[in-house]
């Protein structure tokens, strides 16, 4: 019994970091968190992508609102499109879907695992000679931009975020929330960014993502892409049915959409 206490202490968020935590989006969201966070408590709302191969090939869940970067994107016949961080798979896939696999496709993600799990979606959603033909690298696409210099057409960057969703569903990764951390992944979210303009033709579309509620991973890692890269790109407006703008971009929120929480921003190299 002793033990089984012990062992649910530990898994439990540090009392001074849940209340940093909660007065951080409190001053964010002010009255509306406590319904937002009630929502993020709660399982999202997943549709079926349908695979339009046939053949027996499977379909795809994923979040509703997962499909508007890559809707964003209108990966088109004959392109070279690069999704950065691309594992487990569903936005690749619905770019896929959408170029009938006529586009040329580079995905990447950092982690071996996360490069397993893109590999068994592929194979299962994926005629062979489609699948043979999507480039799968497991590297650091914050460097792409030193050696693949205005290469690609349009770039998809899913960046890593804190995933508040995730974060409330587990005591655990709560309990190492800090607003250090989250500093840290801006940064490597504007690195990706870099490497991304590097990566882009002039005229290319680059859009950057994220499954946070945090403006600092969102709206602030473009404002710092436009310190750090001034007259390198322009912010593309975006009007879609789900979701609401934000100054820089658009932002699905689960409580009030059926799904999220999604963020996207679109940019225009010049």
């Amino acid at each position: 019994v002793v033990k089984r206490k012990k062992s649910r202490a530990k898994n439990s968020p540090k009392p001074e970091r849940l209340e940093k935590f909660e007065n951080y989006f409190d001053s964010v969201y002010s009255e509306r968190w406590s319904k937002l966070r009630e929502a993020l408590l709660g399982e999202p709302v997943r549709e079926i992508l349908a695979n339009p191969f046939g053949n027996g090939l499977q379909d795809y869940r994923l979040d509703a609102a997962s499909l508007l970067p890559a809707k964003q994107m209108d990966a088109r016949a004959g392109e070279r499109i690069a999704d950065f961080c691309a594992s487990p798979g569903g936005k690749s896939l619905a770019m896929i879907f959408h170029s009938k696999g006529e586009a040329h496709f580079s995905c990447n993600d950092l982690s071996p695992g996360r490069i397993q799990r893109l590999k068994a979606v592929f194979h299962d959603c994926l005629p062979p000679e489609i699948f043979r033909r999507v480039d799968i690298t497991k590297s650091d696409a914050g460097r792409w931009g030193i050696h693949r210099k205005e290469e690609f057409d349009k770039i998809l960057v899913d960046a890593p975020c804190s995933g508040e969703r995730h974060l409330l569903q587990s005591p655990q990764e709560l309990g190492r929330w800090s607003m250090k951390g989250v500093k840290g992944l801006v940064v490597r979210q504007h690195a990706l960014l870099c490497s991304a303009l590097d990566c882009l033709k002039h005229g290319g579309r680059l859009v950057y993502s994220t499954c946070s509620v945090n403006p600092m991973e969102n709206d602030g890692v473009i404002d710092r892409l436009k310190e750090s890269r001034p007259g390198l790109f322009r912010v593309v407006d975006i009007n879609e049915s789900m979701g609401e703008a934000t100054a820089n971009g658009w932002i699905v929120l689960p409580d009030v959409a059926p799904g999220g929480p999604i963020y996207l921003s679109v940019l225009e190299k010049l």
